[in-house]
């Protein structure tokens, strides 16, 4: 890894790092951001919802969503790890003291900074919300809890709704990892496929406001993962007809529209999990999402979903003040790339000078 590169790496706590994990983050990220939210926002304020005109693609802007639960199956793999080396394999006990203060240090300032500088942003320069009006969402999305005071996501941070699920998560996740005090391993997989097939159909059928049992699902997929990985050591799937396979279930992921029907919803979710499954145990896949560029902003994710919407949404309405011809169709990818770019570049800067210093915080003691 270059120099230059290297310089935007996160910082990890675990000699055991895997990046092709990273690589994961990296395509649940461009789902969200390119595949989502910058489409949507230039069809909704450029083209004021009339250049996405099909059905499919109306939704599949929305599917772009699905990338924020693939970031759950991460989360449940990622953290289940070293639970799981301590049950299965009888390792290093976890500190849970450790686990925790990794969880606050790690997370929690970032998060705090940005959304106060939203909040401000909004109430002192742009006016639009008054101070006492926005002071108990603000307060509320720096408890976690504005998904459930207000079922509905934050006026001020969004997108906070998918991290106060991760929070809530983190919080239970030791005691949803007692799972692996079951020993026989066809009853403790038997039990998390239940749980998972039943959250698929629940999922699916409850729009309401976001919460942990909602999404317990992906969690456990992740920890599904993880019990596999641990008991097979070394398991690798060399033959090229499994990468093809692999290729295959990330087209499926990408393409395959969940909102068409529930048929649909179930490949899409099967692909993502196949998908999963074979970063972590095919040869190439994991050589393949193991690239440089896709570690490092996979690395990053972390201040790029929190800062990408409050980018796209300040560069397009200085593109609109500039009398640059917005509505003009053919100028729809070079948008797309430049609100890519500006994304980018702004949240690696707040990445180096905000995000990682906490990332080394207490990274040499932490447990995970």
């Amino acid at each position: 890894m270059s120099t230059f590169f290297e310089k935007f790496r996160r910082v990890t706590a675990s000699t055991n790092y895997q990046p092709e994990i990273d690589g994961l983050r990296f395509v649940a990220l461009f789902m969200v951001v390119a595949f989502m939210h910058i489409p949507r926002y230039i069809n909704q304020i450029f083209h004021d919802n009339t250049w996405v005109k099909s059905l499919y693609w109306r939704t599949f802007l929305t599917n772009g969503g699905n990338g924020v639960v693939l970031f759950f199956v991460i989360s449940g793999f990622i953290l289940s790890l070293p639970f799981a080396q301590m049950y299965l394999r009888k390792e290093k006990p976890v500190n849970l003291r450790w686990y925790y203060l990794r969880r606050l240090t790690r997370l929690e300032p970032p998060y705090i900074i940005v959304l106060t500088v939203l909040f401000v942003a909004e109430v002192f320069l742009l006016k639009k919300f008054d101070f006492g009006e926005a002071l108990p969402h603000y307060l509320a999305s720096v408890l976690y809890v504005h998904n459930f005071v207000y079922k509905e996501a934050s006026t001020i941070l969004p997108l906070a709704w998918s991290l106060e699920v991760e929070v809530q998560f983190y919080v239970v996740a030791p005691l949803l990892f007692s799972i692996f005090l079951v020993r026989k391993p066809m009853v403790r997989r038997l039990i998390m496929t239940i749980i998972i097939m039943a959250g698929l159909f629940y999922w699916y059928n409850d729009w309401g406001f976001p919460h942990l049992l909602k999404y317990l699902h992906f969690f456990f997929a992740g920890i599904f993962f993880a019990d596999l990985y641990i008991s097979a050591p070394g398991f690798q799937l060399k033959n090229k007809t499994y990468f093809f396979i692999g290729l295959l279930s990330f087209i499926g992921l990408i393409f395959f529209n969940s909102q068409l029907g529930f048929g649909y919803y179930l490949l899409k979710m099967g692909c993502m999990f196949l998908f999963f499954y074979s970063v972590l145990f095919n040869v190439k896949m994991k050589s393949l999402f193991s690239k440089t560029f896709l570690i490092v902003v996979g690395g990053m994710c972390y201040s790029v979903y929190m800062l990408h919407q409050a980018i796209v949404s300040f560069f397009g309405k200085l593109i609109m003040k500039l009398g640059i011809d917005y509505t003009n169709t053919n100028y729809i990818p070079a948008f797309i790339l430049f609100f890519l770019f500006v994304v980018l570049v702004i949240s690696s800067i707040y990445f180096l000078v905000v995000e990682k210093p906490f990332m080394k915080f207490n990274s040499r003691k932490a447990s995970i």
